[in-house]
């Protein structure tokens, strides 16, 4: 027998051996394109004058393929993506890789399986540096690169902002007091809005344009006319409302192509991320089960060429396809060892297509509750879910997998399960160390509060234990969970709190309820209970972030610095580049007055994540205190330059001016802190000593009353506003009672030698010499003291 070059078997034995000590046999997901299919591609793109194409990549969020019209939905509105599915490639069997938005985005944009960049569910992990995305390659080869996002849940701060000279995820997070990463979103006609400005500034150079629609995703508010239009479908029928609105929206991009020429020099990729449960299996959104409603996404690539017009390619492909097809389409060379394979051949040659498959897994039991995960492998006939009770479903005689025929077709399920389990232990094998979400500790504390994980967990796969439960079984408190993670962003605490006791009878290890749990019960004043729930935490994973962060923020409220200085090393020893507990240490020193302690940590902290505002603000207001005021004022500029009205961002600048004694300028400061802020006390106490040193007692008067009003309960508007009454010759009966006020309410020795001071004068006035004197024994006992001591947020 021969090979067909003619070489003997023996031959081909001796290479196949040396291949498999090179370790590259086996891993037969790792393709490049042809180079005749890439030639071939490169002699188009020259006869339409093109050297480098242009590319935009448009990812539709929680979009099911069986609910566009050019996969065969009767009730679709969808004009614009019909159009390119008839002009272009269209891929009818395209899976993700899991129905979550971050894992699934991070395989599109890398090429690799979740098993090995090691983003397993939203919020959890990051895309680590060692991956290579598609922006990287292409900006590489000369490509202006851009990325225009729809939701939160795709803030840079989770890695794929890689290689994207612009990166568009600027969010509006402070009017949320808890971040669920599915709410904080904008519509896809501000999205594209951000997009066309772009593009028509890099009209002339080759563009690679990452736009990310968001809009059906829940809740499914689709905006007039699709509401009206959409309304009487119910649910089902609003989600098609927002793909519709979507669609629309996309029309204005590809119309902007034709307006300006560019159609016959750019490649437009539509891919869905996931899909949505819409009531299927139980499951009314996403995020759990792997069932085709969830996994079976729209896949077009349309292009300037005759030869890829109409085309439709039914063999199985994956979303870890896009990057080598991205990179094929353009006629580079290849990105290297991923684990998708270019798309090309099939795109040309879609007859001849081999035998795939698609590897899908949900995390979320696993990672989030403690179940079973669930992992999938399909092949356009053929869905295998392995599980504790494993499924397999015949697509073809049953797309809505419906009846499981596992043991009916014992030979198709050991086949499919030994790939299955191949491609896990292949796709694993040398995957770098999951990467940690850098996120600041304000928005932590609100993602924590739903439960997301915050770092890098080992997930538990179905064959690891018997004994792990079956999501299936599970349905209904993985929905009890998610309800209380509604009513805990409409701060309904009391009954979040009973829906997640009830959650936790059945499941009382489920770390997801428990962190959620101590949220609830922390916002209700039950601090002991709220510790109870992260020391579950932290007996289960003494390595949680977010049980250790959330019981330090606990210990900040009870005074007990210490404990939480303790806990921040800790987390430190376990993750050394851990953002949240750089600052929660940095801030814990500030407020203890040991700048010079604080400033490394916060160093550090903008070092690690230096787009996040608060980091550095944070680090300004420590460069004031040690005298660095050079390099704060520069910080502060920045931050005002690019939000007006950051919080706190005026006040550290009038902190700074003060220092120096530049009272008009902090006289300036603060008073836009205060016209930004009105119930801002510190600004106005501060702008109330500052218009004391310009002689406007007046108007530091009137500062002082409002601090008393706004801050009944602090010492310090009370001793002001009678030091400058004692100016004012004010009755000297009013002046002591406001110093007596602010005696009794003072904690530090600074406040209390002030208080001292005052009552000294009001004695003297009052002349009464022994009462004088031992008042002015007790101020000179606080000789440690700073008039003044209300400086920091």
């Amino acid at each position: 027998m021969k090979t067909r070059n003619g070489r003997s078997t023996r031959v081909a034995a001796v290479l196949l051996g040396a291949l498999l000590l090179a370790g590259v046999v086996g891993l037969w997901w790792l393709r490049r394109p042809p180079t005749d299919t890439r030639d071939v591609i490169r002699r188009l793109w020259a006869g339409q004058g093109v050297d480098k194409p242009n590319v935009i990549l448009v990812t539709l969020d929680t979009t099911r393929a069986d609910h566009l019209g050019c996969y065969g939905y009767a009730r679709a509105q969808t004009p614009t993506l019909d159009a390119l599915a008839r002009a272009g490639v269209l891929f009818t069997q395209a899976s993700s890789v899991a129905p979550l938005t971050q894992p699934s985005h991070s395989s599109i944009m890398t090429g690799m399986y979740p098993t090995h960049h090691g983003v397993r569910v939203n919020g959890n992990t990051a895309l680590g540096q060692e991956q290579k995305t598609i922006a990287e390659a292409l900006s590489e080869k000369g490509y202006q690169t851009a990325a225009f996002i729809g939701a939160f849940v795709l803030d840079g701060r989770w890695g794929l902002n890689q290689g994207f000279q612009l990166y568009d995820d600027q969010f509006d997070l402070e009017k949320h007091k808890h971040l669920d990463l599915a709410s904080v979103q904008r519509p896809a006609d501000k999205v594209v809005d951000a997009a066309l400005a772009w593009l028509e500034g890099h009209r002339q150079a080759p563009f690679f344009a990452w736009i990310h629609l968001y809009d059906a995703h829940s809740p499914y508010e689709p905006p007039e006319p699709f509401l009206s239009e959409y309304r009487a479908g119910g649910p089902a029928g609003l989600y098609d409302g927002e793909i519709a609105f979507a669609d629309q929206q996309l029309g204005r991009a590809v119309s902007w192509l034709q307006a300006n020429g560019l159609d016959k020099k750019t490649v437009v990729i539509v891919m869905g991320d996931h899909g949505e449960g819409l009531g299927s299996h139980g499951e009314g959104t996403h995020g759990y089960f792997v069932y085709d409603y969830a996994l079976h996404v729209p896949f077009l690539v349309a292009t300037p060429f005759r030869e890829l017009r109409g085309v439709r390619v039914d063999s199985q492909v994956s979303a870890v396809d896009v990057f080598p097809t991205v990179v094929a389409l353009t006629g580079i060379e290849g990105p290297g060892n991923v684990q998708g394979r270019s798309l090309l051949p099939a795109m040309f040659h879609p007859r001849t297509d081999t035998t795939t498959y698609a590897y899908g897994e949900s995390m979320t039991p696993s990672l989030q509750f403690g179940w079973s995960s669930l992992q999938s492998l399909r092949s356009s006939r053929y869905k295998l879910i392995k599980a504790p009770r494993p499924e397999l479903y015949d697509l073809t005689a049953d797309p809505a997998e419906e009846t499981n025929i596992y043991d009916r077709q014992p030979s198709v399920a050991r086949d499919l399960v030994q790939r299955l389990d191949r491609l896990v232990d292949e796709t694993s094998r040398g995957a770098p160390a999951p990467a940690t979400a850098n996120l600041d500790k304000e928005t932590l504390e609100r993602l924590s509060a739903l439960g997301y994980i915050g770092g890098a967990v080992a997930p538990k796969t179905p064959g690891a234990s018997r004994t792990l439960a079956d999501p299936k079984d599970k349905l209904g408190i993985f929905a009890a969970v998610q309800q209380a993670g509604e009513l805990i962003v409409k701060d309904d605490y009391a009954a979040a709190a009973r829906a997640l006791e009830s959650a936790l009878r059945e499941e009382p290890r489920m770390s997801q309820a428990l962190l959620m749990l101590g949220t609830a019960y922390s916002e209700l004043g039950r601090t002991k209970e709220a510790k109870a729930q992260f020391d579950l935490v932290l007996k289960d994973d003494p390595q949680s972030v977010q049980g250790l962060i959330g019981m330090a923020n606990l210990l900040v409220e009870e005074g007990r610095t210490d404990e939480v200085i303790a806990l921040g090393k800790r987390t430190l020893s376990l993750d050394e580049r851990n953002s949240q507990a750089h600052t929660l240490l940095g801030e814990v020193y500030a407020a203890r007055k040991e700048p010079d302690a604080a400033l490394p940590h916060f160093e550090k902290a903008v070092e690690i994540q230096p787009k996040l505002t608060r980091n550095r603000l944070n680090l300004a207001g420590a460069l004031i205190e040690v005298g660095q005021y050079g390099r704060a004022e520069a910080l502060l500029e920045e931050i005002l330059a690019e939000h007006p009205k950051f919080p706190f961002a005026h006040f550290n600048l009038g902190l700074l001016y003060d220092d120096q004694r530049r009272f008009e300028e902090a006289r300036s400061a603060y008073a836009a802190e205060v016209a930004a802020y009105p119930a801002h006390f510190k600004a106005r106490f501060n702008l109330g000593k500052v218009l004391f040193q310009l002689g406007d007692r007046a108007g530091s008067l009137e500062q002082m009353r409002e601090v008393v009003r706004l801050a009944p309960k602090q010492p310090e508007g009370y001793l002001f506003l009678a030091r400058g009454l004692l100016q004012q010759s004010a009755p000297i009966e009013q002046v002591q009672g406001l110093v007596e006020k602010g005696l009794s309410l003072a904690q530090a020795p600074d406040h209390k030698a002030l208080g001292w001071l005052l009552m000294a004068d009001v004695y003297n006035r009052k002349r009464q010499p022994e009462r004088m004197n031992e008042a002015l024994r007790k101020a000179d006992s606080y000789t440690s003291a700073r008039s003044g001591s209300v400086r920091r947020n």
